[in-house]
């Protein structure tokens, strides 16, 4: 076998190698998660006022260690995206043409959480502690690594650009923004600081909380106990 023919063979075969690991790689980012786990109803009955809860609003970089408990991160989800009724899906944000284009994830010290509006439920997407990775990914800011809980606010604009085209990606903002402040007020009300951070690589947050394509992270809110 000539030279020539043996560097081609080798090429292919590497080609080939490669091709199946990326394969693989992107299935394993895109694989369905069934670990789902079903929240404590969300608590409509709060004693802190709305009015008292926009007057203490304040960032909040400096937390305690303390673990959120998994009813705590269910009530923040709810604020954010929680479905408020339920004979007609419309949820606690509003969204343009109710069409929902947002996805909530939460990143603790030991797992990965993905929101389910429907059933009020969340499913377990990872089992890593990927705060280190997003705080790398946000210019090294402290309170996104030091903070017990992380909520993502990931926006996937294509739901809205058959109806919306061109404004697709302005209304999936807005919509990021609507339930962002609905998350803060909420933490509030909860005893909790909270602060956004909009100074995030997406693109690349995304990747490493595996977010299936088309869904990019626009804010970070890092949550937890006063320090």
């Amino acid at each position: 076998m000539k030279r020539r023919e043996v560097l081609a063979m080798l090429a292919a075969s590497a080609l080939v190698e490669v091709t199946e690991v990326s394969t693989s790689e992107a299935q394993a980012a895109q694989a369905p998660f069934t670990d789902e786990a079903e929240l404590a109803k969300p608590n409509v009955t709060g004693s802190v006022t709305l009015e008292d809860a926009i007057q203490r609003r304040r960032s909040v970089r400096s937390f305690k260690p303390d673990p959120l408990p998994i009813e705590t991160i269910g009530q923040l989800f709810w604020a954010g995206q929680g479905i408020t009724n339920p004979e007609n899906g419309r949820r606690a944000a509003p969204s343009a043409g109710a069409l929902y284009a947002l996805e909530l994830y939460a990143a603790t010290a030991t797992q990965v959480l993905h929101y389910l509006p429907q059933g009020h439920r969340v499913e377990t997407r990872d089992s890593a502690d990927l705060r280190p990775k997003l705080r790398s990914l946000a210019v090294d800011q402290a309170s996104v690594g030091n903070a017990p809980l992380v909520i993502a606010v990931a926006a996937e604009p294509s739901r809205l650009k058959q109806r919306y085209g061109g404004r697709a990606n302005l209304y999936a903002d807005l919509e990021v923004g609507h339930a962002t402040q609905n998350i803060l007020l909420q933490a509030v009300t909860l005893g909790l600081g909270a602060v956004t951070v909009g100074a995030v690589d997406g693109p690349k947050a995304s990747r490493a909380l595996k977010l299936p394509n088309g869904q990019t992270i626009v804010y970070l809110i890092p949550v937890g106990l006063p320090a």
